[in-house]
């Protein structure tokens, strides 16, 4: 309680100290470029943009003139706000449409504080439905109805996935009260690790986004690791164990395998570390603090709580018109599966890796962007203005290219050179700077001094390079590294927008993403080789999990670039988010990691006791198949709730992961897992001596190395109720 109610304080306006960025990587050019543009020519980087629209009257009417008088009154008298341009002081034809004109603001300070500025001016200001409509665009107010929409989206998918992890928790344990147990954890949980995230907001950026892994992973890491102890709990009271004994049993084999499926998914998430983006960065931790808190939870909060209640977990129960009779593991229907994989593997495996290389196919075919207004609902305020700004108005060329230098010190003649050098590039129609206005080579224009001074100021030069070329795409990539291939002769220049911005992102993805895989690789065979003292069976997860997961990407390909499902999904097309694969592929390798620990540690136990390979991949898949598909199919409803999202980036992440979670509770370790071990038979087991005796000394035992449990006590049929045990 103690605890519960200091992370409750600490976790007091979380999403207020949140970001909606953190895609760029903050030491590559193109984030220089932004930099030295907003130092330098602060009005060319308009950030805010109002659109009034008279549709009766016009664009020339007094009322919209009024109006725009107004907004320019109401932004010079806020801090930290100043009008740029408006078309009814300047009469720039750019800033014109037939029925409405545009008013471009420029908010100052960060991430955080200009998007609080943008918010006051949109509370006295917009006006969507008025006679004279007011509506807001551009990034701060991108940003604003992102942070919104996420803490709707976020109420929305919870009244969703508690409901009915409630209902699925009282049918697998039968009884309320046991069911409660779980929902207990993961409010500490969730509490926690929102704490954790307010507090590293302080000192770090911390995307918003993250809040969502908190509510899906924390409820589902809670309910998963709830069910292994208390479901291995009662198997130990039902075969005559005092309430006792069963906790220190129940403590010495599910905690333990508690303890390295954290250990797992926890170093899973820490490799986004590795990235520059802090939108990665912000999963770690969130990632991080979720597993701490679910695990200690499980190992210390739980068996107390248990301890508590005693007989009373079973109070509340529902039960059964006709009981049945306790099937032993092997007997049972993941039991009988694994008997199944186990003597016909090639008939089970073979259509299951097919359909796995079949879903991957569409991957091939990936394209790569950053998110922007396209992953708001189409009707959302922010995204209207923004297209409309594209589509309707010659203003504010957001996709252009932005080639910048502060410390210019080349000629005029050597600017006019560099200025036709880019405007014969590939894909460029014209190249705007204090030289004039280029297109093929040729200067065509001469601008008056008054907007060259625009381009100009002392030593730093700014140039304008303008093109047909959808900027997030691949196209868009040659233009950005054929625009910085031009020797500008004059000085160090840095070249920025959203072209340049896409290169910088994945050249820095795909530079940083073979240490990333490497790391998940070592953690992962070092948890699983002190584990099970095997060097095939990691080696085996590894493979299994990658594939499933290449196939994951490849269905999020085919629905989300591809389009396919967006009428019934309610989301637009565009290309992947180029950090979303990486994040994806880390949570669902991690959580894929912490059924393989359920799995293998229930037979590796077996096998100690046996010896016997057939009989141990029954009964550890007869007894861990219901924890781990039940498990499995509340976690995936955590995440399969995010599809009530309107932001199509948290869509396709809850989709991807819950997905990747079914199939792999499903078929792989139901299907895949049983039959490799079939094919490897005495291998599975098999390390070479030096490696037999690191884990003789360092390993991690499930087995209590003890007698045979004690037979169930027999009770009379006239006691089975009442209190008898």
């Amino acid at each position: 309680m103690l605890f519960l109610l200091i992370t409750a304080a600490a976790s007091a306006g979380v999403l207020d100290n949140l970001k909606s960025g953190g895609f760029d990587d903050p030491g590559s050019d193109s984030v220089a470029a932004a930099e030295a543009l907003e130092r330098s020519f602060p009005d060319s980087q308009p950030n805010l943009v109002v659109l009034v629209k008279d549709a009766k009257g016009g664009v020339d009417s007094a009322a919209a003139r009024a109006k725009a008088g107004t907004i320019a009154t109401t932004v010079a008298g806020t801090d930290g706000a100043r009008v740029v341009a408006s078309y009814w002081s300047t009469g720039d034809a750019t800033l014109r449409a037939d029925d409405a004109g545009l008013v471009l603001v420029r908010v100052d300070g960060d991430e955080n504080a200009s998007m609080r500025t943008a918010e006051k001016l949109h509370e006295k200001l917009s006006d969507p439905k008025g006679a004279v409509a007011v509506s807001f665009g551009g990034i701060t107010a991108i940003n604003n109805d992102m942070n919104s929409q996420v803490e709707k989206d976020i109420i929305a998918a919870e009244t969703i996935a508690i409901p009915i992890t409630l209902l699925l928790l009282v049918l697998v344990f039968r009884g309320l009260v046991a069911a409660l147990l779980p929902m207990l954890l993961s409010v500490l949980t969730i509490v926690g690790a929102l704490a954790a995230v307010n507090i590293g907001a302080q000192f770090t950026s911390v995307s918003v986004f993250a809040v969502n892994l908190i509510t899906a992973l924390g409820l589902g890491l809670s309910v998963d690791y709830s069910l292994l102890i208390v479901t291995r709990y009662r198997e130990e009271r039902a075969a005559g164990r005092t309430n006792a004994e069963a906790l220190r049993i129940t403590r010495a084999t599910a905690g333990r395998t508690v303890a390295v499926s954290g250990g797992v998914v926890g170093a899973a998430l820490a490799t986004l570390f590795v990235f520059d983006q802090y939108f990665l960065r912000s999963f770690a931790l969130a990632g991080i603090a979720v597993v701490l808190f679910a695990v200690l939870g499980s190992l210390y909060v739980l068996p107390a709580t248990l301890v508590l209640l005693g007989d009373r977990i079973d109070k509340l129960a529902v039960k059964r018109r006709s009981p049945r009779p306790r099937r032993e593991p092997a007997q049972t229907f993941w039991g009988r599966m694994a008997g199944l994989a186990f003597k016909r593997p090639a008939l089970l495996a073979t259509p299951v890796i097919a359909l796995l290389l079949l879903m991957a196919v569409p991957f091939t075919n990936a394209q790569f962007g950053v998110p922007d207004e396209r992953v708001l609902p189409a009707a959302t305020e922010s995204r209207v203005v923004t297209e409309a700004v594209r589509d309707d108005f010659g203003a504010g060329d957001d996709r252009a290219l932005n080639v910048v230098s502060e410390d210019w010190t080349g000629t005029p003649a050597q600017l006019q050179r560099y200025s036709a050098a880019l405007s014969k590039v590939s894909g460029v129609t014209q190249v705007i700077g204090a030289a004039g206005v280029y297109k093929g080579g040729d200067r065509v224009t001469v601008l008056p001094d008054a907007v060259a001074a625009g381009y100009q100021k002392g030593d730093a030069v700014r140039i304008q390079v303008q093109s047909d070329v959808v900027p997030y795409s691949e196209k868009g990539g040659d233009l950005a590294r054929a625009v910085r291939a031009v020797d500008p002769a004059g000085g160090a220049v840095l070249v920025g927008g959203q072209a340049a911005q896409l290169v910088d992102i994945t050249h820095s993805i795909a530079g940083k993403l073979p240490l990333a895989i490497v790391l998940i690789a070592v953690f992962s065979l070092l948890f699983l080789f002190l584990l099970t003292g095997s060097v095939l069976m990691p080696l085996k997860a590894l493979v299994f999990n990658t594939l499933s997961l290449v196939g994951i990407l490849g269905v999020a390909v085919w629905i989300f670039q591809d389009g396919h499902l967006s009428g019934a999904l309610d989301f637009t097309a565009s290309p992947l988010a180029v950090s979303m694969p990486v994040l994806m592929f880390c949570i669902a390798f991690g959580l894929s990691m912490d059924y393989e620990v359920f799995l293998v540690a229930r037979i590796k136990e077996r096998y100690d006791r046996t010896g016997d390979p057939e009989g141990s991949v029954r009964e550890g898949l007869g007894a861990s198949g219901p924890v781990i598909t039940a498990a499995a199919a509340i976690l995936a409803v955590s995440f399969f709730s995010m599809l009530t999202s309107g932001v199509s980036l948290i869509k396709m992440y809850g989709l991807a992961t819950g997905l990747a979670i079914v199939i792999d509770a499903f078929l792989v370790r139901g299907v895949l897992v049983p039959a490799f071990m079939r094919a490897a038979g005495n291998y599975n087991w098999w390390a070479p001596a030096p490696l037999r005796a690191v884990h003789r000394r360092f390993g991690i035992k499930e087995s209590l190395e003890e007698e045979p449990p004690p037979a169930p006590v027999r009770v009379p049929e006239r006691e089975t109720t009442g209190t008898a045990r």
